[in-house]
């Protein structure tokens, strides 16, 4: 299964296994991946995970999705290639996507992730904390 692998600036790594199908990314409550940034829109990105390959689309977002430095509105995704929506940084990992005969099932309506963005008002402040649920 694809991944995306996000680490946090004291290190650690936190792995995030796309489902196939739609994955939603945004500050609201009701994506799949919650980011909680001001600079991430409340329904930021989509990522879609088909069998053959892996799509990013930005869904109108103001700040804009990135793909490798680059802004993107749509963008075929490849393995390392690196995504930045808001503050965030994370690293697409293509794994083994022979899953078409997996279905997807939502068994919940809390997001699967919720990221949490600890922000200075200092500029010059070091780079952000970020947490996943249970993690201080």
């Amino acid at each position: 299964m694809p991944q995306l692998m996000l680490t946090t600036v004291s290190g650690e790594t936190t792995q995030i296994t796309l489902r196939p199908d739609e994955n939603t990314i945004g500050r609201g409550p009701k994506n799949d991946i919650v980011i909680d940034s001001p600079q991430a829109s409340r329904a930021h990105a989509v990522i879609t995970v088909e069998p053959a390959f892996v799509t990013i689309r930005d869904l109108g977002s103001r700040n804009g999705t990135f793909v490798n430095d680059h802004r993107i509105e749509s963008q075929l995704l490849v393995h390392d290639d690196t995504i930045k929506l808001g503050s965030y940084e994370m690293r697409f990992v293509s794994g083994d996507q022979e899953f078409s005969h997996v279905e997807a099932e939502r068994v919940s309506t809390e997001p699967r992730l919720l990221l949490h963005l600890e922000l200075e008002d200092d500029p010059t402040a070091p780079e952000p904390l970020i947490t996943a649920p249970g993690k201080p």
